[in-house]
């Protein structure tokens, strides 16, 4: 069987799905669920605490999603939210897969523990220069979690996806296509740094064959849908037959409004080049997207646009 925690969160749901597809028996971890089970699907709550050893009873793999992508908040003790359930929660949910047993780890982190921009494109070797906590905080728990597992004989297999979209997806994809929908003027004329995304159901294809392959090590992984955000509204507008009132402003400008505002993570993702080299995974899995990026965007746009 083969665990996933964050079960009940976005790229959760899509990963417990596609397991289920393709004939796998999960357990679906999340804090609290009154999902009811399938024949295929065993849903299994921890409650507020750290998952414990029969969480993962009967598991020989464990999907690591759960975490914290946002807060602006800190626990009693003063400990930031992001450490506390990004990198303390995985190695713990480690320790407890461990005791149960379990042989095969696979962690989602994030692109971002590569900085917020990058002109040559990305893979697993290449430098890390986390600049924001949510980062900085997945590149703690992939350290930790390479040490433990090493020591522990538990293989690993590290994931560093771009930006998810996809339908229902949150973020900034909605945000574009409602300011498109909308004939908003978009200051986006000269935005032309390409950045790499990775449709939600072409993710979930891919942590199912890190789950159920042999194989170890760290992947940055996209599908082709690189654009940049010119572009991208531009692909917006032909999918919702509407003009794209767009507009020429210096991505340098943006930038500095975004530092001055406290929007620089936002403009970052907007106006920095993040690329990822795909021939590492293609050579290490053999994978190809199941969705292309054409209808990907289609099936995503329509869906924010209803």
């Amino acid at each position: 069987m083969i665990a996933v925690t964050g079960a009940t969160g976005y790229i959760g749901r899509a990963v417990v799905a596609e397991l289920a597809r393709r004939g796998l028996d999960v357990v679906a971890v999340s804090r609290y669920c009154d999902c009811p089970s399938t024949a295929s699907v065993q849903w299994r709550a921890t409650g507020p605490a750290f998952p414990a050893a029969a969480t993962f009873a009967g598991c020989d793999t464990v999907v690591h999603l759960a975490g914290r992508a946002h807060t602006t908040t800190a626990v009693a003790d003063g400990r930031d939210l992001f450490d506390l359930e990004n990198r303390e929660l995985a190695l713990a949910t480690a320790e407890a897969a461990h005791a149960a047993s379990v042989r095969r780890f696979v962690f989602v982190s994030t692109l971002g523990v590569h900085g917020s921009g990058a002109d040559a494109p990305l893979c697993g070797d290449s430098p890390v220069h986390p600049q924001l906590p949510y980062a900085r905080s997945k590149w703690a728990a992939e350290q930790q979690l390479t040490a433990w597992c090493a020591a522990h004989d538990m293989a690993l297999c590290i994931v560093r996806p771009p930006m998810v979209y996809g339908p229902r997806c949150p973020g900034n994809f909605p945000r574009l296509v409602r300011m498109v929908r909308k004939g908003l003027p978009l200051p986006f004329a000269m935005l032309h740094a390409q950045r790499s995304f990775i449709y939600v159901d072409n993710l979930a294809s891919f942590l199912a064959e890190c789950a159920t392959r042999d194989v170890t090590g760290t992947f940055v992984v996209a599908d082709g849908s690189d654009w940049s955000v010119a572009q991208l509204v531009r692909a917006i507008g032909a999918e919702l037959e509407r003009p794209v009132r767009s507009f020429p402003v210096p991505a340098a400008l943006l930038r500095l409004i975004g530092k001055l505002t406290g929007h620089q993570r936002e403009v970052d993702s907007l106006t920095l080049p993040m690329r990822v080299d795909p021939e590492p995974v293609r050579r290490a899995f053999g994978w190809q997207p199941i969705v292309t990026p054409k209808d990907a965007l289609r099936l995503s746009v329509r869906d924010h646009a209803a």
